[in-house]
């Protein structure tokens, strides 16, 4: 997939923003892959992601491992009770999916969220043709 000029600039204003996990993190691998979930899935939205930098910004403030709870603050059922505008933008982009939070509870957050966290998200992402093992 080719990119626009306007998708590399929002990822590259999300990568100067987005606070950098440190090696304090109890796991500094997925930090830096989450991070870069929500770097480049920044980039399919049409605006900044301010609002996600200023969310950031504050879980940096007070934990190391900011990704992680940045995702895991949103793993609740009542979260997922339809699909979400942000969802569908990024389920309707080419492989946008990849950045969605219900695909990371699906797969790299499996087994920190509910199992019925998990069983929905698969359950929202099949509404979109998308399968997750």
């Amino acid at each position: 997939m080719t990119k626009s000029i306007e998708q590399h600039g929002l990822e590259a204003w999300a990568d100067t923003y987005f606070p950098v996990p440190t090696y304090k993190a109890k796991d500094l691998g997925l930090e830096l892959y989450l991070r870069d979930r929500c770097v480049r899935g920044s980039g399919l939205f049409k605006d900044r992601a301010t609002s996600t930098n200023q969310r950031l910004n504050m879980l940096a403030a007070k934990t190391d491992d900011i990704y992680t709870q940045y995702f895991l603050q949103s793993a609740k059922l009542e979260n997922l009770q339809a699909a979400a505008p942000n969802f569908v933008i990024l389920c309707s982009a080419p492989n946008g999916y990849r950045y969605t939070n219900e695909f990371q509870y699906c797969t790299v957050l499996r087994d920190q969220v509910d199992p019925a966290v998990v069983e929905r998200a698969r359950e929202l992402l099949l509404e979109f043709g998308i399968q997750v093992p």
